[in-house]
């Protein structure tokens, strides 16, 4: 039993395009594709195949170093949270169950709020993807900010070809930390509105997948990890564009530390690390010289630990 469940956990990754809320589900692929060739076209100022082909479909840009420490890790993280996490830390749906009956034994019985099904819907459904999107944004932020987490979080800076692949090339350290962030959000937000409208709770969704999240990642998510350098223009002081979040991932010293957010830009807007992607540019990605200096030599394990451990105790 163990075995089958440790399989399944290592082998989850193969059906990531099969499930709607992954960023990697098919759907999402195509969308991200077709935005990209459109990206590209309106770069060219023409539709050129033989161009098309040579920005999407470069061998050398599938196949490399980077690009297969990406896949490692998506395997190495799906076992560790789906053998480890998952039954340590608990479900979803067992973190809201936890939370409705807290409140339910600390304050009795919610009052009556009879609000049509579709307004608790639509609240329940923007009140979770701000917090969602908050929640994320502040451990991203702490993650740069932190020596002790950034020896984790370079992992994932560390990659120097952005394929929609390195969204899961992240240290087990850093995946727990999300799993943790996104148990909390979930559990606190679902169970508060099971408590307070008696059940009654069920987001805006579409394939079973809250709407807002679906749209996400259908409008160009994937791309954000990519060389295709897609701005929102003026929206991008309300929404985090795919060239903004590569300024992010360069190596450029300048670009440090900016544009944290992953949906909502007011989060940068606030912090003052806003940065617009300005006018077309290649970008030159991974660790600055002083991080790569630095940097462990295998991403998932061993020194970083070590590293962490050493800095915390500096301070």
């Amino acid at each position: 039993m163990i075995v089958e469940s440790v399989l399944d956990a290592f082998l989850s990754p193969l059906s990531i395009t099969l499930d709607p809320g992954r960023r990697l589900f098919w759907l999402f692929l195509l969308s991200s594709l077709v935005l990209a060739s459109i990206t590209v076209a309106v770069q060219q100022r023409r539709f050129d195949l033989r161009e098309q082909l040579r920005s999407l479909g470069n061998r050398r840009y599938w196949f490399n170093r980077s690009t297969a420490t990406d896949g490692g890790l998506l395997f190495l993280n799906s076992l560790i949270r789906g053998s480890l996490l998952i039954p340590l830390l608990g479900s979803h749906l067992a973190g809201t169950i936890l939370v409705g009956s807290w409140l339910q034994s600390q304050f009795g019985d919610a009052p009556s709020l009879n609000l049509a099904p579709a307004l608790i819907a639509i609240t329940y459904t923007v009140v979770f993807f701000i917090t969602e999107d908050f929640s994320r944004f502040a451990l991203h932020t702490v993650m740069h900010k932190f020596p002790v987490l950034w020896h984790f979080h370079r992992t994932h800076h560390s990659a120097t070809t952005l394929t929609p692949l390195t969204v899961h090339r992240v240290h087990p350290v850093e995946m727990a930390l999300y799993y943790l962030r996104g148990l909390v959000v979930f559990s606190v937000i679902s169970g508060s509105f099971v408590y307070l409208f008696r059940g009654q709770v069920s987001g805006v969704a579409i394939l079973g997948v809250d709407c807002l999240g679906f749209l996400f990642n259908a409008l160009g998510a994937n791309l954000r990890h990519s060389h295709i350098f897609l701005s929102f223009g003026r929206l991008e002081r309300w929404f985090i564009s795919p060239a903004q979040h590569q300024i992010h991932h360069s190596s450029a010293v300048e670009h440090q530390d900016r544009n944290f957010g992953t949906c909502l830009a007011i989060w940068d807007r606030l912090l003052n690390s806003w940065t617009p992607a300005g006018k077309r540019r290649n970008f030159t990605f991974g660790l600055t010289e002083q991080a790569r200096s630095e940097a462990i030599k295998n991403p998932a394990l061993g020194p970083g630990f070590q590293e962490a451990y050493l800095q915390a105790k500096r301070s």
